[in-house]
C-alpha cells in the first residue's frame, strides 16, 4: 500500500490526476526529496496545530518554517503544535511521523501557504514514508479550495539571520524580550559559572560521589544511601526486574537488585545519575520537555549499558559508567531550561513545529549555544567522571578521537539507533561505519540489541514517567 486509505478515497472522489512515486523508505522529507530528485520547495509538508478553537493543519514548503506571527494576524489567536498523541489519533491510517497535507479527509481545516500557487508540480507524502504523490499545482490548490491561503512561512535561511523577530512568540513584538539580547558565548558561560545561578549538586549525589572515592565502600554503604529515597529505591528495583536482564528469580529488595542482577557499579551510576537530576523542573511537554527528555535518557542509558556488555573486554568500557553517560548525555537541555526559561520555551516550540531541522542549528540561533556545551560545563563543575563530561560535549561529534573516545562513540551510536525508532534528537540514518568499526560492533547485531531492548518499553516508560513527574 502506497497511499493512506482516506487519502486514496479522497483523491478518487475529487477525480484528481496524480502519480505515485515509490522510493526507498526515508525518515525525513529532506531525504524523500533527495531520493526522487526534486526541489524541496515543491514538496509540501504539514504541521498539525491547535488554537483556542480546535485543530488546524498548516501546509507549507518542506524547506520553510512556520511564521507564527503571520498565523496570529490571519487567525486572530495564537497557535501551537498539537501533542504527538493527538497527531497519531487524527492521522490513524498513516505511518508514524507522516502527516499528509490534506485536511478534508480527516475533518481538519487547512491554511496553506500561497507559495504553492507558483509551484508546479507539487509532491507530498500520502501516509507512508516510501512513496510520494505528484500532481499539478493547480490540482493541489483545488484540493484546498475551502481552506485559507496566505503567506504563513519563512525560508530556512531565517535561522542564519539572528533577527530576534524570527524567533519571538506572537504578541511579544511590542515588549522587551530576552532574545533581544542574544548573548555571546562568553556571556552565557559567565552566567552559567556564577555560583548563585549554577545549581548545586543535590546532597544525595554528593554522598554517592564521596562513597565512590572511598576504596573501602561496601554494598551496605551504597544501599543505605539509596534507601533514604524511596522513589529512587523503587526505580532501581524496577530496573533490575526488567526482562532484558533475563533474571528469572524474584527481586524484592534493593540489596537483591545489587547482588543478584545489577551489581555495585551499575546501581551506583544509576543512583548517581538519577539523584543528580532532582534539581531541575522544566516544562513537561514538547520535544525537549521533561517527558521526552526522560524517555530518551532512560532508553539511552539502558541501550548504552547493553551495548557495552555486548562489546565486552575489547574496549575499556564499563557498563555501569556507560549507563550513567547515557542517562546524562543530554543534560544540557535541563540546564538550558533552568537558566534560560523564556528562550527554552521558545526553543521547545520551534523544534516542535520544525522536526526536520537539526536541533543544534535551532539552538545556536535561539540560545547562541548548544546543549552539548552547557551540559559539559555543569558536569565538570559537579566533578562528574570525565566520560560523562565528554559524553555531554561530544556526543554529536563523529570525528572525536580524544580521551574516553569509546564512550563518545557509544553515545553517538546509541542516538542513531534510537532515532530510527523515533526516540531522541540524534541524526537520521545508520551509525557511521567508522564509529561502528571503532566499537567493534556489527550494524545488524546493534540493531538486534536495540529491538530486543525495545521489548521492555513498559519498564523504561514507567521509569521515564516517574522521573518526569518527580
Amino acid at each position: 500500500m502506497q497511499l493512506a486509505t482516506r487519502i486514496r478515497s479522497h483523491l478518487e472522489k475529487q477525480r484528481k490526476n496524480y502519480a505515485v512515486i515509490p522510493h526507498a523508505p526515508t525518515q525525513t522529507l529532506g531525504e524523500a526529496a533527495t531520493a526522487v530528485h526534486i526541489d524541496p520547495r515543491h514538496l509540501a509538508r504539514a504541521v498539525l496545530l491547535q488554537d483556542s478553537r480546535g485543530l488546524l493543519l498548516a501546509v507549507l514548503p518542506s524547506n520553510h518554517l512556520i511564521d507564527f506571527h503571520a498565523l496570529r494576524e490571519l487567525l486572530g489567536c495564537d497557535c501551537k503544535p498539537a501533542p504527538a498523541e493527538q497527531v497519531v489519533s487524527v492521522f490513524s491510517d498513516c505511518e508514524a511521523g507522516c502527516v499528509p497535507p490534506l485536511g478534508e479527509p480527516y475533518g481538519v481545516p487547512v491554511v496553506i501557504d500561497k507559495q504553492f500557487a507558483h509551484s508546479n508540480p507539487v509532491h507530498f507524502e500520502a501516509g507512508y514514508h516510501h512513496s510520494l504523490v505528484r500532481m499539478q499545482g493547480s490540482e493541489f490548490q483545488a484540493l484546498h479550495h475551502a481552506g485559507l491561503q496566505a503567506a504563513i512561512s519563512r525560508p530556512l535561511s531565517v535561522l542564519e539571520s539572528r533577527d530576534v523577530r524570527d524567533f519571538m512568540l506572537p504578541g511579544e513584538l511590542d515588549k522587551h524580550h530576552p532574545l533581544t539580547d542574544l548573548r555571546p558565548l562568553e556571556d552565557i558561560r559567565r552566567q552559567i559559572e556564577r555560583i548563585d545561578r549554577l545549581p548545586a549538586m543535590p546532597e544525595m549525589a554528593n554522598r554517592l560521589l564521596r562513597l565512590h572515592n572511598n576504596p573501602k565502600a561496601t554494598i551496605d554503604d551504597l544501599t543505605n544511601i539509596i534507601q533514604a529515597d524511596p522513589s529512587l529505591t523503587a526505580q532501581v528495583i524496577r530496573y533490575a526486574r526488567s526482562a532484558f536482564f533475563g533474571y528469572h528469580g524474584k527481586v524484592e529488595s534493593l540489596t537483591e537488585a545489587v547482588t543478584r542482577v545489577l551489581g555495585f557499579d551499575t546501581v551506583f551510576n544509576m543512583a548517581l545519575g538519577l539523584a543528580a537530576s532532582r534539581t531541575f523542573h522544566n516544562p513537561a511537554d514538547g520535544p525537549l520537555g521533561l517527558q521526552a527528555f526522560w524517555r530518551h535518557a532512560t532508553y539511552s542509558a539502558a541501550l548504552a549499558q547493553t551495548l557495552a556488555n555486548a562489546i565486552g573486554p575489547r574496549l575499556p568500557l564499563k557498563p555501569g559508567l556507560a549507563y550513567l553517560v547515557g542517562l546524562l548525555h543530554n543534560f544540557g537541555f535541563l540546564l538550558a531550561g533552568h537558566l534560560f526559561r523564556a528562550e527554552f520555551f521558545l526553543l521547545n516550540r520551534v523544534v516542535a513545529a520544525n522536526p526536520q531541522i537539526p536541533v543544534p542549528l535551532i539552538e545556536r540561533r535561539v540560545l547562541g549555544i548548544e546543549h552539548t556545551q552547557i551540559g559539559a560545563w555543569l558536569m565538570s563543575a559537579w566533578n562528574m567522571p570525565e566520560a560523562v563530561t565528554l559524553g555531554c560535549r561530544e556526543h554529536h561529534n563523529e570525528f572525536y578521537a580524544g580521551d574516553q573516545a569509546e564512550y563518545v562513540h557509544l553515545m553517538l551510536c546509541v542516538d542513531h539507533l534510537l532515532r530510527a525508532h523515533g526516540i531522541g534528537d540524534g541524526a537520521d540514518g545508520a551509525p557511521p561505519t567508522a564509529i561502528l568499526n571503532a566499537l567493534g560492533l556489527d550494524l545488524d547485531k546493534a540493531r538486534q540489541i536495540t529491538e530486543k531492548l525495545l521489548e521492555s518499553t513498559e519498564t523504561l516508560d514507567a521509569m521515564a514517567r516517574q522521573l518526569a513527574a518527580a
